[in-house]
């Protein structure tokens, strides 16, 4: 009984003192810290970039709990370049002991579902390599597009993104994207020859990432208006709005688009030079931030 009696009570003993560590460890959290630790890895990858978060705190049984993180382009207000809603975040501990730095991502962001890997064999992040997928994000939500161009893009994105990053700097970045829009829609800020909008249904995209230079080898869209295709590249500079534009490809109004839209036929008709099998050549140079649009 006694023996009982004593167990019971150094098991309370050992109950408080955890719980008072994981109060402490709540309370005393630095959460700043960690703020800063993350805004400087992103600072390695592009000095233009930073982090912020309305809240970081300890989450059991390791790992942390990020709520409303946004990564920047250089102004904190600005629209983020991503936005999550609430992120998990747990170091895979034996990678840590060899030295690695190694953590697991999922949350959600924009209405859908992320998870990934994130992986450095130096604190310094000289070598980092990254793997994320994504489902449903909603693009409507997405602020950072809706800055960069006067049309609003909505529809549900998926896919994956993965990063390879070596210490030969910005000549060894290379990584691969496959994305899926689905449910498109392209909405005009100003209705453009009486057209206020273009389903855009689905479109598929592949492109690579090498010594700053974005392959774009797959832009197919299939809508219910309008069919197209796209290749071309992105030559990629630190500010992202001077990127240089090398992009062409074809656009097929179906006949659903002369339904909806019979007071375009005429016109259409008049650029018939410009057709070639029921299609519009184009092309688009220029930069990020000033696309020149052109056929073809």
């Amino acid at each position: 009984m006694a023996f009982a009696a004593k167990n019971k009570k150094w098991l309370g003993y050992t109950l408080y003192v955890v719980l008072v560590t994981l109060a402490l460890l709540y309370y005393l959290f630095p959460a700043q810290a960690v703020e800063e630790f993350v805004s400087n890895s992103l600072s390695r990858i592009n000095p233009e970039l930073g982090f912020k978060a309305d809240k970081i705190e300890p989450w059991i049984p390791a790992g942390l709990r990020i709520n409303t993180g946004r990564i920047y382009l250089s102004d904190p207000a600005s629209p983020a370049v991503f936005k999550a809603g609430s992120m998990h975040i747990r170091p895979q501990i034996l990678k840590l002991m060899r030295g690695e730095y190694s953590i697991d991502l999922s949350g959600t962001a924009y209405k859908g579902d992320i998870n990934g890997l994130l992986h450095s064999k130096d604190k310094n992040g000289e070598t980092f390599t990254g793997d994320v997928s994504f489902k449903d994000l909603d693009l409507g939500d997405y602020e950072f597009l809706t800055e960069k161009i006067p049309h609003r893009v909505t529809g549900r994105i998926s896919g994956a993104i993965q990063y390879n990053k070596n210490s030969a700097g910005a000549a060894g970045e290379n990584g691969k994207a496959d994305l899926r829009l689905s449910g498109g829609q392209l909405q005009f800020q100003a209705p453009i020859f009486g057209i206020s909008s273009v389903d855009l249904q689905n479109i598929d995209l592949e492109m690579q990432l090498s010594n700053l230079e974005i392959t774009i080898s797959k832009a197919d869209l299939a809508g219910s208006e309008v069919k197209g295709s796209m290749t071309g590249s992105i030559q990629l500079q630190s500010d992202i709005n001077l990127s240089q534009l090398n992009l062409k490809g074809t656009l097929e109004p179906l006949a659903e688009f002369y339904k909806k839209h019979p007071d375009i036929r005429n016109l259409l008709k008049s650029m018939k030079k410009r057709m070639k099998r029921g299609q519009y050549f184009f092309a688009i140079t220029g930069t990020v931030g000033e696309p020149r649009f052109r056929l073809l």
